[in-house]
């Protein structure tokens, strides 16, 4: 029998194409969705749940996710979440909600995105809470857990973000320097991203072991 997948922030940017390669796919029996917004999608393998992040832990586990794949593709800025608090509430607090549901579920394995830079040392609040929710999520102790650290991500976005844009533009000129050992700070495309999660999740890697992909490697998938 095929496998099922949750995925949770599949209404972004990186959420939106990671549900059509799971939707399109062999691979899953069935994809269950855990958004605050309804959709208009309609397949027969899409199972979607209108719910806030906030109160996962009041929602019943997903009947028949045992052994399946769960996603993770929250993740905002401190601009659009308005402060440092309503962000960390972004993305520490609901991804690690999302990690705890996904485990309660019987996900096997989890794959999420985090940030380049992620560090829960950093003197750099964004980095420091990517690096602390990578931390809280290893601590679940999933039997695989893939943790995706992108650059920059380049795609059509909801929302328009000035420093990816910038940091888009100045990567142009900085092209010949992604050739010469520099390729992590080369700028991903979102559905390069997605295809890295995808793909990764079908790779046989569930030995109780976390992978980091770096942006690099996200970049040869």
């Amino acid at each position: 029998m095929r496998k099922q997948a949750l995925i949770v922030g599949a209404t972004g940017a990186v959420g939106r194409e990671l549900l059509k390669l799971c939707l399109d796919g062999p691979r899953y029996a069935r994809v269950t969705v855990i958004a605050r917004r309804p959709t208009s999608l309609e397949y027969e393998k899409l199972h979607w749940i209108e719910a806030e992040f906030d109160v996962l832990d009041d929602l019943a586990p997903v009947a028949g996710l045992e052994g399946g794949d769960a996603y993770c593709c929250l993740g905002t800025t401190i601009k659009a979440a308005g402060s440092k608090a309503a962000f960390r509430k972004v993305d520490f607090d609901f991804v690690l909600n999302s990690a705890r549901f996904a485990k309660k579920s019987g996900a096997r394995q989890f794959s999420m995105v985090s940030a380049l830079g992620a560090n829960p040392e950093s003197s750099t609040f964004y980095n420091r809470t990517k690096g602390e929710v990578e931390a809280a999520v290893v601590a679940e102790g999933f039997p695989a857990l893939r943790i995706f650290r992108p650059s920059l991500l380049k795609g059509e976005r909801d929302d328009f973000r000035l420093g990816e844009e910038i940091g888009n533009w100045v990567s142009l000129a900085l092209t010949p320097l992604f050739h010469l050992g520099l390729r992590k700070y080369q700028p991903v495309q979102i559905s390069k991203l997605a295809r890295a999660m995808y793909v990764s999740a079908d790779e046989g890697r569930t030995n109780g072991k976390h992978y980091v992909f770096e942006s690099d490697e996200i970049q040869s998938y």
